[in-house]
């Protein structure tokens, strides 16, 4: 009879039909990993000048967008001002020349906006922002003398077309005009 037996896990196993020489090798160790950080000097100092960089540019985007407060709070009560219009209130256009000034004398110095006023504040106007015309000075500009008349005027009254065109030109003008913020 033949007798079993069991393995008690003590001994080790040795597979049949293998070289002896082979049973003796223990299995090779896995290689160190690889570092991420650089070994170089050369790339911390470049790490930290990118780091710099960085907060450089955070920095001036804060900057900017704090300068422009200002248009951003003029474009909010231009809204306002849009809003009452559509209801048929004629003083909010008379507010809109008023919005302007305050708007450049933010933005510029007082020492040149405030002098200025008819052709000469919307020639003004006009060279501080290409992207809209007051004046007519480089065409036939249907706005031309529209702010002086909202401005001087109580019973100035403007056509749906021509408020829709005052408005979208005032707001563009806040968007869109050149100051440097030094």
């Amino acid at each position: 009879m033949q007798t079993m037996t069991i393995n008690t896990g003590l001994e080790p196993i040795q597979p049949e039909n293998v070289n002896p020489l082979m049973a003796s090798l223990s299995e090779p160790s896995l290689p160190e990993s690889i570092s991420w950080l650089p070994n170089a000097p050369g790339w911390y100092w470049l790490l930290f000048l990118l780091f710099c960089f960085t907060l450089y540019r955070v920095y001036l985007v804060i900057q900017k967008y704090l300068a422009n407060t200002y248009r951003r709070a003029a474009l909010v009560e231009l809204e306002q001002l849009s809003l009452e219009a559509q209801s048929g209130d004629n003083t909010s256009l008379q507010k809109l020349p008023q919005l302007l000034r305050r708007t450049a004398l933010y933005a510029f110095p007082r020492a040149e906006v405030v002098p200025l006023n008819g052709k000469d504040w919307e020639n003004w106007l006009d060279n501080h922002c290409t992207k809209r015309q007051f004046s007519s000075k480089f065409s036939t500009s249907e706005l031309s003398g529209v702010l002086a008349k909202l401005a001087y005027s109580s019973a100035a009254t403007l056509t749906e077309e021509k408020t829709k065109t005052i408005m979208e030109n005032v707001a563009l003008w806040i968007q869109h005009h050149e100051v440097s913020h030094d």
